[in-house]
C-alpha cells in the first residue's frame, strides 16, 4: 500500500483487483456466490431518494460488493476495528463521510467478526484504517488521528483519485443504483473463478482486443496467462532463463510485481542470444500490463536498461 499522493493503481476488475494488488488476498472472499448475497447490514445506509450512501458495516460474505465494487465508483474507507474496544475514530470518519455527501464511502468491519478481512489487509492493530480505490488499497494508517489530520488524509485520498474512478451512479427518487452490467468480463471472471484457465484466457485475450488501452483487461490477462503456465509447468527446463521464467509466474500468481520483475531483470543480465530476447520479451509483456507512470513500471525499466547496456 502507498500512501496518498501517489497516483493510485489503475480501475481493475474486482474480482481480480485484490489478488492483483499483492497486498491483499481475497481469494476466500471474492466468490461470485458470496458476492451476491444479502449485504452486511449498513449503516447510515440512505433510503430510496435520500442520497448516496455514506456508510456501510461490512463482513466476509458483503465485502466484494461493498468494498472492492463500490471503490471503483468512489473510495472507500475502510475501518478495521473491534466492538470490544469502541474507538471515537468510529464517530469521526462517520461525521466526515456524511459531511463529504457519499464522495467517498465509510466502511466498518468488525475484525472480531470478520478476522479474514483483517488477515487479508495485513492488519496489525485495531484500529487501521485503509483507503480503497478501484479495488485495490491505496494508503492506510493505524492508530487515533486528530481530526485535522484525518481531513488531510480523506483529501489526498480524494486527490489522488480524482477522475479516475466511475463516480457514484446516479439513481432517481425511489430506485436503488443498480450495478452496470459487463456480460462479457463477467463470462471471463466465471472461467477463472471455475479454473477453466484456457477459457478465461480466451475471453480475456478477446476483451483486450476489443478494447484497446484498457490496462485493467491486459494486467488480468497477465495474470490468467501467467497462472496457466504455473499450472501447466510449459516452461520446464533446466537452467537460468526457465528457472526465472517460472519464479516470475509464481510471482505473479501471487500479484508480487517487483519480485517478478527483479527474478526477470537479473536473468536478462545473465544470458545472451535467443535466451535474452525471450526474457526481455516477457518482462516487456508484463510491464505493458501496467500504466507507463506506475512507480513499478518507471523502477523495472529503468533496471531493465542498466541490465541491457
Amino acid at each position: 500500500m502507498t500512501r496518498p499522493g501517489n497516483r493510485p493503481p489503475p480501475a481493475s476488475e474486482q474480482k481480480l483487483a485484490a489478488s492483483l494488488a499483492g497486498a491483499v488476498d481475497l481469494s476466500g472472499l471474492k466468490k461470485r456466490a458470496e458476492s451476491r448475497r444479502e449485504p452486511g447490514a449498513a449503516a447510515r445506509a440512505p433510503g430510496p431518494g435520500t442520497g448516496p450512501a455514506t456508510g456501510v458495516e461490512v463482513d466476509e460474505a458483503s465485502f466484494e460488493q461493498e468494498v472492492l465494487v463500490r471503490s471503483t465508483q468512489v473510495p472507500v474507507v475502510v475501518e478495521l476495528m473491534s466492538r470490544r474496544a469502541p474507538s471515537a475514530l468510529t464517530t469521526l470518519l462517520s461525521s466526515l463521510a456524511e459531511e463529504a455527501g457519499g464522495q467517498w464511502v465509510h466502511a466498518v468491519v468488525d475484525v472480531d467478526a470478520s478476522p479474514g478481512i483483517a488477515q487479508a489487509f495485513q492488519a496489525r492493530a485495531v484500529p487501521t484504517v485503509v483507503a480503497v480505490a478501484a479495488g485495490r488499497p491505496l494508503a492506510d494508517f493505524e492508530g487515533e488521528q486528530p481530526e485535522d489530520a484525518l481531513r488531510q488524509w480523506i483529501a489526498a485520498v480524494m486527490q489522488a483519485t480524482e477522475g479516475k474512478l466511475n463516480g457514484a451512479p446516479q439513481a432517481e427518487a425511489g430506485e436503488e443504483p443498480e450495478e452496470r452490467a459487463d456480460v462479457e468480463r463477467d463470462a471471463a471472471e466465471d472461467a477463472l473463478a471455475e479454473g477453466e484457465l484456457a477459457t478465461a484466457e480466451e475471453r480475456f485475450t478477446a476483451l483486450v482486443d476489443s478494447r484497446p488501452g484498457d490496462h485493467t483487461l491486459l494486467e488480468a490477462l497477465r495474470y490468467v496467462q501467467a497462472a496457466r503456465r504455473a499450472t501447466e509447468e510449459s516452461d520446464a527446463g533446466e537452467g537460468t532463463v526457465p528457472a526465472a521464467l517460472r519464479a516470475a509466474d509464481r510471482a505473479l500468481v501471487g500479484g508480487e510485481y517487483e519480485p517478478a520483475f527483479a527474478v526477470l531483470v537479473d536473468a536478462v543480465k545473465v544470458s545472451a542470444g535467443d535466451d535474452r530476447a525471450r526474457v526481455r520479451a516477457r518482462l516487456i509483456e508484463i510491464l505493458e500490463a501496467l500504466p507507463v507512470d506506475d512507480p513499478r513500471v518507471l523502477d523495472a525499466r529503468r533496471n531493465l536498461a542498466n541490465a541491457l547496456y
